[in-house]
């Protein structure tokens, strides 16, 4: 049932084991999954995908499933299509091995508010696939992408030249493609042509 919690983590808590709870979608006042399962790292199976679809006050996303490396499965499209309030996703993915598949191009569609995709997907070693081209295209208030794919080593495909496009406020891009061995291609001549505000 709904406990009526409004913020609720389990952060450290690296015993806790099995999968996450279907009864998770009954969180209706939940306004941050900030360290939500931060270093369970002995949780298995997949990231349900309507997991936050009750949950439409979450306003931060901060290390949710940081750790989690034995979480497995693909990144779920739809995970966040209701939570609009959103504006951090820092380290949200962070160090979740054991997810595979592509990125879904749509994963970020309806989180306008977003201003930080720091370390996102960072050290995600086994998601393959492309970046998709319109990944960040509703996101118009990120200022910080650093180390978003930082170690995703098992992408590929090239950049997309458009990907940043729409992300005029941008001043960090920092290690955003560090260790990313499996791109090829040349770097797009455009790819920051619409970030005039980057500093690092």
């Amino acid at each position: 049932g709904d406990c009526g919690f409004k913020v609720l983590n389990f952060d450290g808590c690296t015993n806790l084991a099995g999968e996450i709870p279907k009864s998770f979608t009954n969180l209706h006042k939940l306004e941050t999954a900030e360290r939500l399962f931060l270093n369970c790292y002995n949780l298995t199976g997949e990231i349900p995908e309507d997991m936050f679809w009750n949950s439409g006050d979450i306003n931060s996303f901060i290390s949710t499933f940081d750790g989690c490396s034995n979480l497995t499965g693909s990144i779920p499209e739809k995970l966040f299509a209701n939570n609009p309030l959103v504006t951090d996703f820092i380290y949200t993915f962070y160090g979740c091995n054991g997810l595979t598949g592509s990125i879904p191009e749509k994963l970020f569609v309806n989180n306008p508010l977003v201003t930080n995709f720091k370390g996102v997907l960072s050290n995600c070693t086994n998601l393959t696939g492309s970046i998709p081209e319109k990944l960040f295209v509703n996101n118009p208030l990120v200022t910080d992408f650093s180390g978003t794919f930082n170690e995703c080593s098992n992408l590929t495909g090239s950049i997309p030249e458009k990907l940043f496009t729409n992300n005029p406020l941008v001043t960090n891009f920092g290690h955003t493609f560090n260790k990313c061995s499996g791109l090829t291609g040349s770097i797009p001549e455009k790819l920051f042509a619409n970030n005039p505000l980057v500093t690092t």
